[in-house]
């Protein structure tokens, strides 16, 4: 039987938060906080950038059109810089 601490929601322990616990809460709420206490209490985790690296160069070789570079830039927060330099890495393959 899976361990639920949906209980948890009927007393407040905010304040008993700390360190990543309480990073979490805030930037992701507190169901997010429970379902991960739920599910991988005890581990370390490392969240690396490198998917949403790779995912932003797939979307620059799918939506760039010849002349958007500057709004794919703003669309996914990079550099107009970093937009060239995958459009160039595609031509090389």
């Amino acid at each position: 039987m899976a361990r639920t601490l949906d209980w948890m929601k009927e007393v407040d322990f905010v304040d008993l938060l700390e360190g990543d616990a309480k990073l979490i809460a805030s930037q992701c709420g507190l169901d997010v906080l429970l379902r991960l206490w739920e599910n991988l209490l005890g581990l370390n985790l490392y969240l690396s950038g490198r998917p949403i690296q790779e995912a932003q160069r797939r979307y620059i070789q799918k939506f760039y059109n010849g002349k958007n570079a500057k709004e794919l830039a703003i669309t996914l927060g990079v550099s107009d810089r970093f937009v060239y330099d995958v459009l160039k890495e595609g031509q090389k393959k």
